[in-house]
């Protein structure tokens, strides 16, 4: 595997197993959401992930965790993460990866997931018409933010990781600038790269595969 993906994913993932609380009762939201509207599933969950990330962060209001808004920029870290995936997992019940912010980084993405986590019947379902879901290359710039921002100074080369990213940087404007010339060619194959053709991409820019 690539490096970025070994530093992006931890942990597993599977079905509700009887957990101790932490920052709420376990509730059997299977069965809450059985015979709702896909959408109603989603809005209750979306409550959740906004209720127990506010309180991650020290708010007492869940207005404050737009759906919208990435983690990031919301002030979550490696460590106020996982505290958000422990209290996610002891409220729903299920075994939830340590990577799960990292991969969802927006609440309503984050809800829709634990939607399709707890669908009573195991299939996911048809996502609600308000539900975000951002290009994976977006989700895959993420990924990378995290998986730099944990790495050790005294494990890599500073400087030939700058210069990597500002010449990846440079290949990106130009890419966008030759778009505008070349009638939305570039951006249309970028629309339908996968998040593994991404991912391979940056790793080769970073000189990490």
């Amino acid at each position: 595997p690539t490096p970025l993906r070994a530093l992006a994913t931890v942990g597993g993932s599977g079905r509700a197993r009887p957990t101790a609380a932490t920052g709420g009762q376990n509730t059997d939201w299977a069965g809450r959401l059985r015979g709702l509207p896909s959408t109603e599933q989603h809005r209750l969950l979306l409550n959740l992930v906004r209720t127990q990330a506010a309180t991650v962060l020290g708010h007492a209001d869940p207005g404050v965790v737009q759906p919208d808004a990435s983690f990031k920029e919301l002030g979550f870290d490696s460590l106020t993460a996982v505290e958000l995936r422990n209290r996610l997992a002891a409220a729903t019940g299920l075994r939830l990866p340590a990577a799960l912010v990292f991969d969802h980084p927006e609440a309503a993405v984050l809800a829709e997931h634990l939607r399709q986590e707890l669908s009573p019947d195991g299939a996911p379902g048809a996502p609600g018409p308000d539900v975000s879901r951002p290009h994976p290359v977006l989700n895959e710039l993420v990924r990378l933010e995290n998986s730099l921002s944990v790495v050790g100074v005294e494990d890599v080369d500073p400087d030939a990781v700058t210069a990597r990213l500002e010449t990846l940087l440079s290949k990106w404007k130009a890419m966008c600038s030759s778009a505008r010339s070349d009638d939305g060619n570039a951006v249309e194959r970028l629309q339908v790269a996968t998040a593994d053709q991404v991912l391979d991409f940056i790793d080769n820019e970073l000189g990490l595969s």
